[in-house]
C-alpha cells in the first residue's frame, strides 16, 4: 500500500505596514480607537492650539470632575482635556490623518464622551477640508458623571478631509472633557440615538 502524503501549508501574516505607497491609492486611515495602547492614528495638532489632550487611566483630576474609569473596560485608557492650568479659551485639538474621499455618500462616526463638573469646557467634532472647518457636533454643558454616546453622520463630499476633536478651556479650573471608543463606519448612516 503506497499512499502519497500531501504537504500541509500554513501562512500567517502579522503587523502589516504600508511603506512608500502610491499617493493616488493610499491605505485606508484607521480612525477607530479605544486608546488602550496609544493614540492610534490620532495626533495632537501642535500648530493651531495651545494645549494637548492627555491619555490616562488614572481618573484623578482637579476637584474630581473627571471619570474615574474608561468606557471600554472600566480599567483601561481614554483621552481627556482639563482646563486646570490653562487660560480661558485655550484650545486642544486631536486630529485624524487625512481621510480619503470615497464613493459612499455618508459614513457614521461614533464615540463616547464624558463632560462633568460645576464649570465645563466645550468640545466640538469638526470636519476639516483644506483648512475649512465645519462643526459637526458640539456640547458645552455638564452631562452628569457618566459616559454618554454620540454619533454623527459624515457626508463624503468631493475632497479628502480630517476629523478633529477640539476642546476649549472654560474660565474655571475644574472643567474637563474626555473621549473613548471611537468608531468610523464608511458607507453607513448612524442609527438614531440621542446626544
Amino acid at each position: 500500500y503506497n499512499e502519497e502524503v500531501q504537504p500541509t501549508y500554513l501562512v500567517a501574516i502579522d503587523e502589516v505596514t504600508f511603506i512608500d505607497c502610491d499617493s493616488q491609492n493610499p491605505p485606508p486611515v484607521q480612525v477607530d480607537c479605544d486608546f488602550e495602547s496609544d493614540y492610534c492614528s490620532w495626533a495632537q495638532n501642535t500648530n493651531a492650539d495651545q494645549a494637548d489632550w492627555e491619555r490616562t487611566k488614572d481618573g484623578v483630576w482637579y476637584e474630581n470632575t473627571g471619570p474615574g474609569y474608561d468606557h471600554t473596560t472600566s480599567e483601561g485608557y481614554y483621552v481627556y482635556f482639563s482646563s486646570h492650568a490653562h487660560q480661558s479659551g485655550d484650545v486642544a485639538i486631536l486630529s485624524t490623518p487625512e481621510i480619503t474621499k470615497t464613493e459612499n455618500p455618508i459614513s457614521c462616526f461614533a464615540f463616547w464622551y464624558h463632560i462633568y463638573g460645576e464649570d465645563f469646557d466645550t468640545i466640538r467634532l469638526n470636519s476639516n477640508r483644506n483648512e475649512e472647518k465645519t462643526v459637526l457636533w458640539t456640547i458645552s454643558s455638564t452631562q452628569g458623571n457618566l459616559w454618554k454616546s454620540a454619533s454623527v453622520d459624515i457626508p463624503s463630499g468631493s475632497e479628502n478631509f480630517m476629523l478633529e476633536f477640539e476642546a476649549i478651556a472654560s474660565s474655571a479650573d475644574n472643567g474637563h472633557v474626555a473621549i473613548d471608543d471611537i468608531s468610523f463606519v464608511s458607507g453607513s448612516e448612524c442609527p438614531m440615538n440621542g446626544v
